[in-house]
């Protein structure tokens, strides 16, 4: 099958015509270049996509160094990594020589050669990211899908690439859940059946992994339902056994998105409302697993005091200067969780008033 037309009426003419160059310096150097995984499924699916992938059967730096002409930015090259970055106005391609990997134990980082583009697609996570577009001129836009990955963007279906795939790389969980949620899909029967087993493996990914996977869960349009799904999986208590989101939760992240936040201030609140609950002895527990950065694991403790402050705040007689006794020194952004999540309206008005 060839998309080349649905691949030009999708992309924007600079992207267009860098990406045609791309194919051709490829060419030119012997090699063959793809668009690879998740721009091939936002194409078919129809959705913009402002970060493109191509894959390289060769030296992917010198292709970008070969494409990038005189007065452009140059790339940025990591030759021990087989790996360029071109950048271009709003958008940024990346680009990286195929490779094949290698697992020597479950959440290990991958052990990686150089491969062919067949061998590049079956480590990816899922089917419906495993497919890609021919970019040199002969072949270009045709569809290379071994793994049925377009049917499956069809039926709306999320399916590993093999058995072993969570055991490997449990974030795939994680990743899996948000594209779920994100483009309405289903997970297929087995591979299911399959996230239900290997939850567990979660343990042996690094604090760091995992804690990049929820703030990408928290970058999206809309996180509680990404975290709603993962709490009723399973997935976050896996995780760590403190960690939970239901409805309040939930409607506390809807309410807060409707404030004039930055994303970094938005992403603290997110926080502070996760932990919600919470009990405080848990703390230095989650702080191992995930690692927090003092900017999350201060406005938390915050949070988690401000959650045992709810009786005392609920007093209708507590003078203002009580209320500033109580709240002063407290992180913004633990204030702002609190006033989200306080069920007494006393409580939640003496919050409102001090922060404004």
């Amino acid at each position: 099958m060839n998309l080349s037309a649905e691949l030009d009426r999708w992309l924007s003419p600079g992207t267009r015509e860098l990406l045609v160059r791309i194919g051709s310096c490829a060419a030119a150097l012997g090699h063959q270049a793809f668009l690879v995984g998740g721009p091939v499924r936002d194409l078919l699916l129809g959705n913009t996509s402002l970060d493109l992938d191509v894959v390289v059967e060769g030296d992917a730096t010198a292709v970008a160094l070969a494409t990038v002409l005189p007065g452009e930015p140059a790339p940025v090259t990591h030759p021990a990594f087989g790996t360029a970055t071109i950048c271009s106005g709003l958008f940024r391609i990346d680009l990286a020589s195929a490779r094949a990997e290698s697992y020597e134990h479950p959440g290990a980082l991958p052990v990686v050669r150089q491969g062919a583009i067949e061998q590049d697609l079956v480590r990816r996570d899922f089917t419906v990211n495993a497919m890609a577009l021919a970019l040199d001129g002969r072949h270009r836009g045709e569809l290379l899908d071994l793994h049925g990955g377009r049917s499956d963007l069809e039926h709306g279906l999320l399916r590993v690439m093999h058995e072993r795939s969570f055991i490997d790389d449990a974030t795939r969980i994680l990743r899996g859940v948000r594209y779920e949620q994100r483009f309405g899909f289903s997970f297929e029967e087995r591979t299911m059946e399959l996230l239900q087993r290997d939850r567990p493996y979660l343990d042996c990914i690094s604090a760091d992994r995992v804690r990049h996977e929820l703030e990408r869960t928290f970058a999206e349009d809309e996180p509680e339902q990404t975290l709603r799904r993962l709490d009723s999986l399973g997935v976050l208590e896996a995780v760590h056994q403190s960690l939970s989101f239901g409805p309040q939760k939930g409607w506390a992240y809807l309410r807060a998105r409707r404030e004039s936040l930055s994303s970094a201030q938005l992403q603290a609140v997110y926080w502070c409302v996760m932990a919600w609950g919470m009990p405080a002895s848990e703390l230095e527990a989650l702080d191992r697993r995930l690692n927090l950065p003092r900017r999350v694991k201060e406005p938390v403790a915050d949070t988690l005091t401000l959650a045992l402050l709810e009786p005392r705040l609920d007093d209708p007689d507590l003078t203002p200067g009580g209320v500033y006794e109580l709240l002063h020194g407290r992180s913004q952004s633990a204030l702002m969780a609190a006033e989200l999540m306080f069920l007494h309206p006393v409580a939640r008005a003496n919050v409102s008033l001090f922060l404004r």
